[in-house]
């Protein structure tokens, strides 16, 4: 998989440990690109430098990362997600995140990795209130990400596998995602997306339409909720009376024209899971997998699924 982040690089430190937990010390804006892989229980992961050569010519190497996955997903029939996880998140927690996702349903993963304390010495609200600060500061660095990717898929066009690429943020990622929407910076960059995802979105479910209704893509926008979500209902309790009910985790106010809900508080072997699209518990019920497996993949998620009129959101039991 490919590394996308903002983190501070720590050269010396063990490869789930090459990033750290704060920003580059040139910047939040300044981003690098690494490239991981898992060889047993071991992690290998390589800086890349930031021009390379890739079939004689020079490049950047971003764009040559994107030739690179390009062609890999051509020749394996895989399709992309590119995935930013959420609160208290080491480097190494998040290579495992994305690890498992990319096992789980095929896919040729990338990951933006922003600096969250991931067990840092802060705890509680001022931990919660830190994470939040830094997501708010990375959405330049996100945006400078979206935007490399949307200048070489469409100077890359005429070589498309005819894949699919995907977006996919979970918890406190979808509030980076929200600051990103709500500034002036973003000019639609997320349209080269066949699906966006927000998986148990820690923002405010109040008026969240105002926002998620500027989001551009191709396909289908997914809000996932889970009423039983215990992290959401701690950050609720935890962030004081500025946080309201979280988005993901509540029926009601569905109200983003573009949006598609789904619903899965009633699922079997849900319970109170938080990433219910990598727990193994909560995957022992086929249907949820599948759901997540079409959503990641491009498709139409809902497809089958019971709508529920009187809230707004398919269900998944």
């Amino acid at each position: 998989m490919y590394v996308v982040t903002n983190r501070n690089l720590q050269p010396n430190a063990r490869p789930e440990e090459r990033f750290g937990a704060t920003f580059n010390r040139k910047g939040p804006h300044e981003l690098r690109l690494a490239e991981a892989q898992k060889v047993g229980d071991r992690w290998q992961v390589e800086i890349l430098e930031d021009r390379v050569t890739h079939n004689g010519e020079e490049m950047w190497a971003s764009e040559a990362a994107f030739l690179k996955a390009q062609q890999r997903m051509g020749q394996n029939k895989t399709n992309a997600l590119f995935f930013v996880h959420g609160f208290n998140t080491a480097f190494s927690d998040a290579l495992e995140i994305a690890h498992r996702i990319e096992r789980l349903y095929n896919l040729e993963m990338v990951l933006f990795t922003w600096p969250s304390n991931g067990g840092g010495t802060v705890e509680g609200l001022v931990s919660y209130q830190d994470d939040k600060r830094d997501a708010a500061i990375s959405i330049g660095a996100f945006d400078r990400c979206l935007e490399k990717m949307a200048t070489y898929f469409l100077k890359h066009r005429d070589n498309a596998c005819g894949c699919k690429f995907n977006l996919a943020m979970h918890s406190m990622g979808n509030y980076l995602f929200k600051r990103l929407l709500s500034s002036s910076i973003y000019q639609g960059e997320t349209q080269l997306f066949d699906n966006i995802v927000m998986l148990a979105a820690d923002v405010n479910n109040e008026d969240h339409a105002t926002w998620v209704d500027r989001v551009r893509f191709r396909n289908r926008l997914f809000i996932t909720i889970n009423e039983d979500d215990t992290a959401l209902l701690a950050s609720k309790a935890l962030a004081g009376d500025e946080q309201k009910a979280r988005l993901g985790h509540w029926t009601r106010n569905l109200t983003a024209r573009n949006a598609t809900y789904l619903d899965f508080t009633d699922s079997a072997q849900i319970q109170a899971h938080h990433n219910y699209f990598t727990d193994e518990s909560a995957l022992r019920n086929s249907r949820i997998k599948d759901v997540f497996s079409r959503a990641f993949n491009g498709q139409k998620a809902e497809r089958g699924l019971e709508f529920d009129s009187g809230t707004g959101a398919y269900r998944i039991l």
